[in-house]
């Protein structure tokens, strides 16, 4: 099998963008997120699931997933949240075991996503790179971002849980506060080390 990294931290951490320096520098990076978001089309294996477990009153008039509602609701309770994990991580662990059968054993791929530990995904990474903010700098970022109240993103980021469990694993841990250019500089040194 390929080598695996594994990109994991916070909500608003800077995941995303450490993602994408990595994808410019030539490694295949596929985001846990982008893929949810592909399984969930109407139709799809976590599509089903979720319905299955919440009912169709999370569906849009056209039959696709109303991913704000969904969120509100799951974000606001510890149990939701669970319920909702406890049917799309078993799926999304399956479909990246999957596709990593189909990787030629010399190419890396790094997966990016906010539940490596808490969906099982440990097993799979060679590598962790844990990427760290400060919760009231990630607080700003989502601020900014999300169009979400604040009380909402404290809720969000009240809800990680596991952040400790998977930083105490890291292999790199990445403190992402300052300058893009900072960061950037940080991953090539410790590219570099790699080698």
């Amino acid at each position: 099998m390929s080598p695996v990294w594994a990109i994991g931290g916070g909500t608003a951490a800077g995941k995303s963008t450490v993602a994408r320096i990595l994808r410019e520098k030539g490694i295949e990076v596929w985001e846990l997120d982008k893929l949810s978001r592909e399984l969930s089309k109407k139709g799809g294996p976590l599509w089903k699931s979720i319905v299955k477990t919440f009912g169709p009153q999370f569906l849009t008039e056209k039959g696709e997933l109303d991913r704000t509602k969904l969120g509100k609701m799951v974000f606001r309770d510890w149990e939701n949240l669970f319920n909702l994990n406890s049917v799309t991580h078993p799926v999304l662990l399956q479909e990246v075991r999957k596709k990593l059968a189909s990787v030629p054993p010399s190419r890396i791929v790094a997966i990016e996503g906010a539940v490596l530990f808490e969906a099982g995904f440990e097993p799979l990474w060679d590598k962790l790179i844990f990427v760290e903010a400060d919760e009231a700098i990630r607080e700003k970022r989502l601020l900014k971002t999300t169009g979400l109240k604040a009380r909402e993103i404290r809720d969000r980021l009240r809800l990680q849980r596991f952040l400790n469990c998977l930083k105490r694993r890291a292999d790199f841990i990445l403190k992402n506060e300052g300058s893009l250019e900072e960061l950037e500089e940080t991953i090539e040194d410790w590219l570099e080390e790699l080698k």
